[in-house]
């Protein structure tokens, strides 16, 4: 029997009742300590007695009070609909729409709220139901809770008016919104009117406070001409074009980038020789010294190889919708958000001139007036043609003695940017238009005879084409080029320097060298785009690219901090974020809507930033082609190229006419390239290189040239002199509106990004098994056996490919 406890209590002068003692072992020591009862009585040690009633103090001071969970109340219905009502008015302003985050919300403000809305789904939701499908529910259970709060307190009306105001937008009529209130299911069309009206007044407030606030980061701004495009715009016999033009302006903020100087070390950061061709030419002798005699394509693996490989590392439908502005496709969602991007101010105006710009401008300066965050700060603006042509006639001639033109100072802030989104487009159509012949006859092999490829082709379908050239040309490049061995017929270099020179470089400019911040493969390659438009004879982007040059290649030679700023924040530089803003303008407009309301509408989307409701309901739009889809149609194209390269093969030294501008810059040149000889020594080109200009050389010739095309060099000198020059005059003594021809060229590109939807393009094997069979033949053909005589055969069945798959087109 274990010895009994006697005393005495070891806590001092204890005065209590001392019948019953009990040890104060080492696990009463640890349970004094936990509970923090030990404080009191340090001096105890382990082995001591104490009374009973001390014991329990120190060691079980909660013995008997030990907490217990309530069993938890059964709420009513109508006492949960109450609590969530007053959850939803607290909360109002902050409307929920997904699912999960509106379950924790609830449960968050109201913890008595748990498990009701898992009653809801339990309710209405059927377990048989696709777990796609229960999700879908859980949206509409949602709706449900906000419609309920919503009849029990009508000021809980968030979802009510955000369904007012998807209705608006959509072009609902009065009479119908009012209705859709009645049912309980909409705000009416005096709420929802009043609401915008209030944001759209707010606005210029709101805008100069946010510059007040946020007054020392870079901005870069967008100026570019709005149309609505649900409007009538070409006129006929009884009615004049109602399309309403307006110029918007949107702004960018670099968090990462603070104000940038006008003047720097007592350098200003405007050229003061304006556009300097010498300086230019000097890059091109130096510095790209026989880069544009490499094809692009071997350029860009010298890039990977140099360690830029992230630049291939863009998903391939990514690329086909870059110019698709639709936030509902759900490949280009997420870069659609237009993160720290403003709308500073939409009015009615048509940019065609000088003064149009200026007035536009003042959207600007007026705000500055106010905040002074353009005081002595430079204001890059992304724009193009008639911006980049207008606003440097305007800087030109503040800086210009005895202008006849009145300029504000205000103007020299701004430093016109070339858009690389406009360059990437209008390159891209200029291809298909130049070498439409081409694209039709690949058109109809892959999609059918009965298709027709329209003469301007909209965007989509134009980046359709090009990639599936392009990577349909990767299938049989090695092989081709192998084949046909040193070759200098004129219809093999022209679809060479289309294939592998100047599609992937439309391809790459903005979508992938832009994108990535690839700063000096982007300089390069705009370059090189120049070097098409000279040969193409565009009279405005044979200028718009040297301009921008100029400004890069002065920046870097006085060390300006802004040659710095663009190189580390090129992907800023972009002028698609006031696509995105005319893409949502025209999203949530009709063609009932008069300037004011798409105004006041553009105002609304600029202050919500994005619509809740459309976000979780509307539903989102896949590219119809999937990539199993677009590797059949690059094989098929693939089969369509290996049948072209055969007729040239059977064609050659045959003269055909063609548009001179389809021709490799070398035949521009003053000495076009000879047929079969090197063009240096004039020998017969037994062994060497065919440059992509067309020009030939034998390796000792092109050694002595020092490695570059002298005629083709040349050629891009006189360009740029007489570009530079042409484009001056247009600055210092040319007209102050658009003349003609500009507006002709400029002729705006179609920017409706609608993708009609189409069925899965049907699978047929038959397809890859006789590429690979082509592929095949082709690589066991003999040097010696001719190769119409291998391909006989595969030209054949290339014609009955044509006619056995149908292949639907969007």
């Amino acid at each position: 029997m274990a010895p009994k406890n006697y005393g005495p209590c070891s806590v001092q002068n204890c005065n209590l009742p001392r019948d019953r003692y009990h040890q104060f072992t080492s696990l009463a020591y640890n349970k004094a300590q936990k509970k923090g009862t030990y404080k009191t009585y340090p001096y105890l040690k382990i082995g001591q007695q104490l009374c009973y009633l001390h014991y329990l103090r120190i060691v079980e001071p909660d013995r008997g009070q030990k907490s217990r969970t309530p069993e938890p109340k059964n709420y009513s219905f109508v006492e949960q609909i109450a609590m969530l009502t007053k959850v939803l008015y607290v909360q109002r302003g902050n409307i929920e729409l997904d699912p999960l985050r509106f379950q924790q919300m609830i449960i968050k403000a109201e913890p008595r709220l748990e498990g009701f809305f898992n009653k809801l789904m339990k309710a209405l939701i059927p377990n048989r139901r696709s777990e796609h499908n229960k999700i879908e529910a859980q949206k509409t259970i949602v709706s449900l809770c906000y419609i309920m709060a919503g009849l029990r307190n009508k000021f809980a009306n968030d979802l009510k008016l955000e369904i007012g105001l998807y209705l608006s937008a959509s072009g609902t009529t009065r009479t119908a919104i009012d209705t859709m209130n009645s049912i309980g299911l909409s705000a009416c069309y005096t709420t929802v009117n009043n609401f915008k009206r209030k944001l759209a007044n707010e606005h210029p407030l709101k805008i100069r406070e946010f510059f007040r606030e946020q007054n020392n980061y870079l901005y870069i701004y967008n100026l570019d001409n709005y149309h609505n495009i649900h409007e009538k715009r070409r006129p006929d016999n009884v009615t004049l074009s109602t399309a309403k033009h307006m110029a918007t302006c949107i702004c960018k903020q670099v968090s990462a980038c603070a104000p940038i100087p006008i003047v720097f070390n007592n350098i200003p950061v405007h050229n003061s020789v304006n556009i300097d061709a010498s300086n230019i030419c000097f890059r091109l002798i130096n510095e790209y010294h026989g880069i544009f005699d490499i094809a692009y394509t071997n350029r860009k693996k010298q890039w990977i190889t140099n360690g830029k490989s992230d630049i291939n590392n863009f998903d391939q439908i990514e690329l086909l919708t870059v110019h698709c502005y639709d936030d509902a496709i759900a490949e280009r969602k997420e870069e659609r958000s237009m993160k720290k991007v403003r709308l500073i101010g939409l009015q009615e105006k048509n940019l065609h001139s000088m003064n149009d710009y200026i007035m536009a401008l003042q959207m600007i300066l007026d705000i500055d007036k106010d905040t002074g965050h353009l005081c002595n700060r430079i204001a890059p603006l992304v724009a193009d043609w008639p911006g980049q042509l207008f606003v440097r006639k305007a800087i030109t001639n503040l800086h210009k003695t005895n202008s006849q033109y009145i300029i504000p100072d205000e103007i020299n802030s701004f430093i016109p940017i070339l858009g690389p989104l406009h360059v990437s487009l209008n390159s891209r159509e200029h291809v298909i238009l130049i070498y439409h012949s081409f694209f039709e006859k690949l058109f109809h092999f892959v999609f059918g005879k009965r298709k027709v490829l329209a003469k301007k082709p909209k965007p989509w379908r134009i980046n359709l084409l090009l990639d599936l050239a392009y990577n349909g040309w990767n299938k049989i490049r090695n092989i081709v080029l192998t084949k046909f061995g040193i070759n200098k017929d004129i219809e093999y270099r022209m679809i060479i320097d289309l294939l592998d020179n100047i599609i992937p470089t439309t391809l790459d400019i903005y979508a992938t060298l832009f994108r990535f911040g690839s700063f000096e493969e982007y300089i390069e390659t705009i370059f090189r785009i120049w070097t098409f438009a000279l040969r193409w004879k565009r009279h405005n982007y044979n200028k718009a690219p040297l301009a921008f040059l100029s400004d890069v290649f002065y920046w870097q030679d006085v060390k300006h901090p802004f040659a710095e700023v663009i190189k580390l924040f090129l992907v800023n530089f972009n002028d698609y974020y006031v696509e995105n803003m005319h893409s949502k303008i025209r999203a949530h407009t009709s063609p009932n809507n008069n300037v004011d309301n798409i105004i006041k509408q553009a105002y609304v989307i600029d202050t919500r930033n994005h619509c809740e409701f459309k976000d979780i309901f509307e539903k989102t739009k896949a590219y119809p082609y999937k990539l199993s889809s677009l590797n059949l149609l690059t094989e098929k194209t693939a089969l369509f190229l290996l049948n072209y390269f055969q007729e040239i093969f059977n064609n050659c030294g045959k003269r055909e006419t063609v548009d001179s501008r389809c021709l490799p810059t070398g035949y521009s040149t003053s000495v076009p390239p000879s047929p079969d000889e090197c063009d240096l020594c004039h020998k017969k080109l037994d062994n060497g290189e065919v440059l992509i200009c067309g020009h030939g050389y034998h390796f000792e010739c092109y050694q002595k040239v020092e490695y570059g095309c002298r005629y083709c060099e040349e050629y891009y000198k006189r360009g740029i002199y007489s570009n530079v020059k042409s484009f001056l005059n247009r600055l210092e003594k040319g007209p102050n509106v658009l003349t003609s021809e500009e507006i002709d060229e400029y002729e705006e590109v179609s920017l409706d990004d609608e993708i009609t939807d189409n069925e899965e393009t049907n699978r047929n094997q038959d397809i890859h098994t006789k590429f690979v069979m082509a592929l095949n033949n082709v690589n066991t053909c003999s040097s010696e056996i001719r190769w119409d005589q291998m391909c006989a055969n595969e030209r054949k069945d290339l014609k009955e490919y044509t006619c056995e798959i149908s292949l639907p087109i969007i």
